[in-house]
């Protein structure tokens, strides 16, 4: 498969100053690794860190294997919460969410990966619904939390890999 260059790069934005290690050849190319696995699985190159905001964002948002232990995280407190009462696996389950929508809508407004564009808002809803639950003391969506939560992955990452297919970026960006 062929990979187009990233449509956004340093060059883009002039000088960006001290932001790390020069990109090697292969991020300037619009790859960030040489695996097929990977490249699916990797966010595009992070927008330039040009406010105060989009740098404490960088440093905050866990990458690597901090974003696998984050989401492993997410999972466990999704997954315990039928093993809870009701209003505390829903208030656990709608942190959790609350938290995994939060971390997509950062990975969004910094990375443009686009798959963030359907589970930031979608794990947002769904952790609204969760809240609402606790606050009525039964689920409202008959319990089935966890299969939405599954549910928007799904579509999210459906919707990244017809992207990807289209334009041959992960980044949502026009062309």
């Amino acid at each position: 498969m062929t990979q187009r260059p990233s449509p956004v790069t340093s060059d883009d934005h002039g000088a960006l100053g001290d932001t790390g290690p020069a990109p090697s050849a292969a991020t300037q190319a619009g790859h960030r690794t040489s695996s097929a696995w990977s490249q699916i699985l990797c966010s595009p190159p992070r927008l330039p860190g040009d406010t105060r905001s989009k740098r404490l964002a960088d440093r905050l948002l866990p990458t690597g294997k901090g974003q696998w232990i984050f989401f492993g995280l997410v999972w466990v407190a999704i997954a315990m919460r039928p093993n809870l009462g009701v209003r505390p696996g829903l208030v656990l389950a709608a942190v959790a969410t609350l938290a995994a929508a939060s971390w997509c809508l950062v990975n969004f407004w910094r990375c443009r990966e686009a798959h963030c564009a359907l589970s930031a808002p979608g794990w947002a809803m769904l952790g609204a619904v969760e809240l609402a639950g606790a606050v009525v003391g039964r689920s409202v969506v008959d319990r089935t939390e966890s299969i939405l939560f599954i549910a928007v992955l799904i579509a999210a990452y459906s919707f990244e890999f017809a992207w990807r297919a289209r334009r041959g970026t992960n980044a949502l960006v026009r062309h």
